[in-house]
């Protein structure tokens, strides 16, 4: 029997993925448009506002419950005016209801459900809704709507003016950037430590978990370097912060994911969150902005091994979760897969689903996606991969293999973390003993148990490519989270040893000076110098936010510390006078979330960190690099953050954890940044053991690299910095004279340069 394939709706023409999701709904659908305000105010019916994202597991629960059945779309076509919106594609959009979500329920979160006037002004929200509760709220509110029109009205009128309000930036207010702001900085610390989960590592005794990197692994490794140690044992006033506990304390944190079901032990990269205390079971979808966020993290705690870490070995683990991260990604997530093969031009897909299949569908056999389906294993199903591969009893393989992953025959996943039963009789892969604990209780030898992990892993592999369809793939691009991967490519490429024992390391400059091309090629507009926010299938999407701007921006200038090529350093500031020329507010100072926008009722100056951190701790980060780079501008750069955090003062006293990125960025502003200007060809040996001492033998996170190639002199750079303009003035003097150019490293701070240095112990002398 032949089937017709599903009407598709108006949003079969949109280009974000999660809306295609839609595209075949029977609701009548629009997308954000000026277009469905005006047809809601001709019908005059409240607008039904549903956002969320392609990855997203509860957003998928709905559609299936309520957006796929009959019954329920007839009353919203017929009550309301249908509205989709990719929450990736218009955080502007979801910012300001999701304010009104979080003030009316006390909490938030996705699929988003937002009941408006015909002009945008909030009525009701709630988060996934069954679809019995669903209906019967459709139908309230289009009852309300239609007998109390009036009252509706005003009351969503009062609704946004006090969302207007508590909304507004408090006053600002004079930030000592000297002992108030370390006294902040311990009261941060204090807090984490005593949320601090000695067990399992994260913050918080409780699930769900989040890594939360912006919140506290950035700030922490930020913090064990530049806290001063109390000047004695009786100093009260002084930072109560250990260094040394700040480096355990987050190292903990990143070793609990790399133990736990949250990393994807099989294909590398890692989950969203873990639904429990112990990192074991989690929400499966795979972002890109968390997989940045979380290699970056890891190499910063990696250079504090071993000074401020218990060993090498630590440092060991930490840099095999940013290659492991890293090699998903190349893999997974990058739209030239492949990149190794060389090219120019490409750019990181913004997501993995949380839910997927099990298996490839065949006729008659049609299998709903599940969450975790790809990822989760019966011991039976492990029995029989292995005995098809040789690996008999005899071998011990699937013995070691259970006993190192938790595998149970009933299954390792806790009733009370799967709310829906699909992972009854499942196992999440985690690390349930050590390797030494296996070998012993195998009777083996630690060699033997490694070599037959690695087996198993590598034929678990091949057989999920080959046997599972792999999850649904977001592949539009956002702008920011572009440039929070450039940024761990780049330090990668600086960071990671460069003995072989990595080889991302020797792929991540390509990697990233591809993305940055891509994005720079496809996303920028040469005549306004705009940047926009999304890209898919040869379509720009909407203008950039602030945060695309910060994270690029970002991204820019660690691709130009990590390959010496001015270009990436004039373009990144360029989008900086593009930045603040669109999102800083003139009358009041601080940057504005969203550009202006006619349909965006309130337009948010939002500080807060979040999955990701702030746009304005980002932007106070690189408007004190740029200052370093390009002196000519140095003052307006720093008027911007002198008024930015005075903006910040109030958040930073009283929820300081809220602005941790923040006070981080600031931390590294306040010690002033270290500026290491090397000089000599990057084919040089001498230079790269330079620039490894400096980047790669500790953290320096209020460090700035400055490269002068004298065969490809910055003149762009030497016309914006006259310390570097003086230095390419003298590479053409002894260029003229027939004189030699000597290799050396000169380390400026406060703007004050000293002697350069020439030996490899004096320049580790300048880093320490």
């Amino acid at each position: 029997m032949d089937h017709q394939a599903p009407k598709l709706n108006r949003l079969a023409d949109a280009k974000s993925p999660y809306l295609l999701q839609h595209a075949t709904n029977p609701v009548d659908w629009y997308e954000w448009s000026p277009a469905a305000f005006t047809m809601a105010r001709e019908r005059n019916v409240p607008i039904f506002l549903s956002v969320g994202y392609s990855a997203c597991h509860w957003c998928h629960v709905l559609a299936h419950e309520s957006f796929e059945d009959l019954e329920v779309a007839k009353v919203m076509n017929e009550k309301f005016l249908n509205i989709k919106v990719d929450r990736e594609e218009r955080p502007d959009v979801d910012a300001l209801y999701m304010t009104f979500l979080q003030a009316t329920s006390g909490g938030g979160g996705w699929p988003m459900s937002i009941f408006l006037t015909p002009t945008l002004k909030p009525i009701f929200a709630a988060t996934y809704l069954p679809r019995i509760q669903f209906i019967s709220i459709l139908r309230n509110i289009s009852s309300i709507w239609t007998e109390k029109q009036d009252e509706v009205i005003s009351s969503s009128t009062d609704i946004l003016n006090q969302l207007r309000a508590a909304t507004a930036p408090a006053p600002p207010t004079s930030l000592s950037l000297g002992t108030s702001l370390h006294s902040l900085s311990s009261k941060l610390y204090d807090d984490l430590s005593s949320k601090f989960d000695i067990r399992y590592g994260g913050f918080g005794q409780r699930g769900p978990k989040f890594p939360t990197p912006a919140q506290t692994l950035d700030f922490l490794a930020t913090y064990a370097v530049l806290s001063p140690p109390p000047s004695s044992e009786a100093d009260t006033t002084q930072p109560t912060g250990d260094p040394k506990t700040c480096g355990h304390d987050g190292y903990s944190n990143l070793r609990g994911i790399w133990e736990g079901g949250i990393r994807d032990h099989i294909g590398g990269g890692i989950a969203r969150y873990s639904v429990d205390e112990r990192w074991h079971v989690p929400h499966f979808e795979k972002m890109l902005y968390d997989q940045a966020q979380l290699s970056i993290s890891a190499l910063s705690l990696s250079l504090l091994a071993p000074r401020l870490l218990s060993s090498t070995s630590d440092r060991q683990l930490l840099r095999d979760l940013t290659a492991n991260i890293l090699e998903y990604v190349e893999r997974d997530l990058f739209s030239n897969r492949d990149a190794r093969q060389g090219g120019n031009s490409a750019a990181f897909w913004s997501a993995e689903d949380a839910d997927s299949r099990k298996a490839f569908e065949g006729p008659g056999k049609i299998k709903r996606a599940g969450e975790g389906a790809f990822y989760v294993w019966t011991a039976q199903e492990i029995d029989g991969i292995f005995l098809s591969h040789g690996l008999t009893k005899g071998t011990k393989a699937a013995e070691v293999f259970k006993r190192r992953f938790g595998i149970k025959d009933e299954g390792n996943v806790d009733p009370v973390t799967d709310i829906e039963g699909e992972l009854r009789h499942q196992n999440v892969l985690y690390h349930a003993a050590s390797v030494e604990q296996v070998a012993k209780d195998c009777d083996l030898s630690v060699e033997e148990t490694e070599r037959l992990l690695t087996i198993s892993l590598t034929i678990l592999k091949e057989w999920r490519d080959e046997n599972r369809p792999r999850p649904h793939l977001d592949d539009k691009i956002v702008a920011g989270w572009n440039g929070l991967m450039i940024s761990s490519y780049a330090l990668a490429s600086l960071l990671l040893p460069k003995d072989g024992s990595y080889p991302i390391q020797s792929r991540a400059l390509n990697i990233a000076e591809q993305a940055a091309h891509f994005v720079l090629q496809n996303m920028v507009d040469e005549a306004t110098y705009e940047l926009h926010r999304t890209w898919r299938d040869g379509d720009k999407g909407p203008r950039g936010q602030a945060d695309d701007y910060a994270f690029f921006i970002r991204g820019l200038l660690d691709l130009y510390e990590a390959s010496g090529k001015e270009y990436y350093l004039l373009q990144a500031i360029r989008l900086q006078e593009t930045q603040d020329r669109l999102f800083w507010d003139e009358k009041n100072g601080g940057y504005f979330t969203s550009v202006e926008d006619e349909y965006i009722l309130i337009r948010q100056k939002d500080n807060q960190d979040g999955a990701e951190p702030s746009a304005v701790s980002i932007t106070i980060s690189n408007l004190s690099r740029l200052s370093h780079f390009d002196s000519s501008h140095a003052e307006l750069y720093l008027s911007r953050i002198t008024d930015t955090s005075a903006l910040l003062s109030s958040m930073l006293e009283q929820t300081p954890r809220a602005v941790a990125a923040s006070l981080a960025a600031l931390l590294c502003h306040q010690a002033g940044h270290r500026q290491f200007i090397v000089l000599g060809s990057p084919s040089s040996p001498t230079v790269q053991e330079y620039i490894n001492i400096i980047r790669g033998e500790t953290f320096i996170p209020n460090g700035v690299l400055i490269r002068i190639d004298p065969d490809a002199l910055p003149t762009g750079l030497a016309a914006r910095n006259e310390v570097i303009k003086d230095i390419v003035d003298y590479v053409e003097r002894q260029r003229a004279a027939g004189k030699p150019i000597e290799e050396n490293v000169r380390l400026c701070e406060g703007f004050t340069c000293q002697l350069p240095v020439k030996t490899l112990e004096q320049v580790r002398k300048l880093v320490l």
